[in-house]
């Protein structure tokens, strides 16, 4: 695979002198408006994409003792992800079985059990419950099948992974071939530096679609990402399930970079086009994830609707070794760096969700370039099932026959 992998590579990125558009590649239909505009499709998304998919919902580091919890409501519903007395990560709705009372109602925290305060009904960190005031006044009651409803989580090296439909298939299923391709990236190895985040005012899909293409770079970043890499030798590869890979050249064309730092630090089993060529790749995991990468420190950006026309921007910056510490000064100017950057794009998305709520937007052209947008809707359709999707809103399948397995 990974000769196959670095082959597909060089071909695509020395065709930089490409002046016409490839033969063997379909013309893109539009993007219908509707999909950024329509509150009716917001409402389809809402219903099957945040509560079928599997989320990125955080990072081990968050909970290293047993009892830690975080409050995590990116999904629609509250849930406690918690670790327990085994120290294994656990996931429930934040419900209690009785009245429906929250569980926890602080962002992070520790705890030995999971107490509703409402009418004080206890729950252990597995879900069992424990406990109920004056339960004789519950005659017949079975307490083992009242437990805490539980959420599907599973990890991926330390990140952790939720998913809301109790009838998912497992996370290495909907990963499918990125799990493999992304092992040189040592996620069981990554360590959680900082998270921050950004309020944008325009649809989740705005957002991620401007993550998912460089044809922009030379236009919203002349002084920054344009002036280190040359999008017109861009590599895509499209993979089944929405997610997708790009490989960007450097300008320099010559600068390898090191597979080891001076603490001794290494990153092992990666192709030669990931570490030593003059290559910066980045992914798309569907529905919300963009993760650039690097070889030991690099950020991951998630999108979280807030509204139809809003949404909210979490940038995790994760670390390899021993040096995580954000307050240094070489992560400051790091951090400060990577913001820049964002700031650029997020200064035109506001304008762009405000254009396309106009008669003058009927839909987006897309060209080879932007390839892995239109792999990212085509996914957003079947997650949400074509006989729902109204007909003027549907994206054509057309991606199947260049899908990499």
């Amino acid at each position: 695979m990974i000769e196959r992998i670095e082959k597909n590579v060089r071909a695509e990125i020395a065709r930089f002198d490409r002046g016409e558009y490839p033969v063997d590649f379909p013309p893109l239909p539009e993007i219908p408006a509707g999909r950024y505009v329509d509150p009716d499709f917001f409402a389809l998304e809402q219903q099957n994409i945040w509560s079928k998919s599997w989320l990125f919902a955080g990072h081990v580091d968050e909970l290293p003792g047993k009892g830690d919890f975080k409050l995590w409501r990116d999904a629609g519903s509250p849930i406690v992800i918690i670790r327990d007395q085994s120290g294994e990560i656990k996931g429930f709705f934040n419900t209690c079985r009785h009245r429906g009372g929250p569980l926890v109602r602080e962002d992070y925290g520790t705890t030995k059990s999971l107490l509703c305060k409402y009418h004080c009904w206890n729950f252990d960190l597995d879900g069992r419950l424990l406990y109920v005031p004056d339960e004789h006044e519950f005659p017949g009651l079975d307490k083992s099948a009242h437990g805490l409803i539980p959420v599907k989580i599973a990890l991926w090296g330390n990140w952790i992974f939720a998913n809301l439909d109790p009838d998912a298939g497992p996370l290495e299923e909907f990963l499918g071939p990125l799990r493999q391709e992304m092992d040189d990236l040592g996620p069981d190895r990554l360590r959680l530096v900082e998270k921050h985040s950004f309020d944008i005012a325009c649809n989740w899909k705005v957002a991620v679609d401007a993550f998912q293409e460089v044809y922009h770079l030379k236009h919203i970043h002349p002084a920054t990402v344009h002036a280190a890499l040359d999008h017109r030798g861009a590599s895509m590869t499209l993979y089944s399930g929405g997610h997708s890979r790009m490989i960007v050249p450097h300008r320099d064309g010559s600068a390898a970079r090191l597979s080891e730092k001076s603490d001794g630090t290494v990153r092992t089993s990666a192709p030669e086009h990931r570490i030593t060529s003059s290559t910066s790749r980045a992914y798309n995991i569907f529905p919300n994830v963009v993760t650039p990468t690097a070889e030991f420190e690099w950020p991951s950006l998630i999108f979280w609707p807030t509204s139809i026309r809003t949404c909210r921007m979490d940038v995790w910056w994760w670390g390899q070794s021993d040096d995580c510490d954000p307050t240094t000064e070489l992560w400051q100017t790091r951090l400060a760096n990577f913001d820049t950057i964002l700031g650029e794009d997020m200064e035109n998305l506001g304008w762009v969700q405000e254009s396309m709520e106009t008669p003058g937007f009927t839909g987006v052209p897309l060209s080879y370039q932007e390839r892995r947008i239109y792999n990212f809707h085509e996914a957003v359709d079947e997650m949400i099932g074509a006989d729902l999707i109204p007909r003027d809103h549907a994206v054509p399948k057309l991606m199947k026959p260049f899908i990499e397995t």
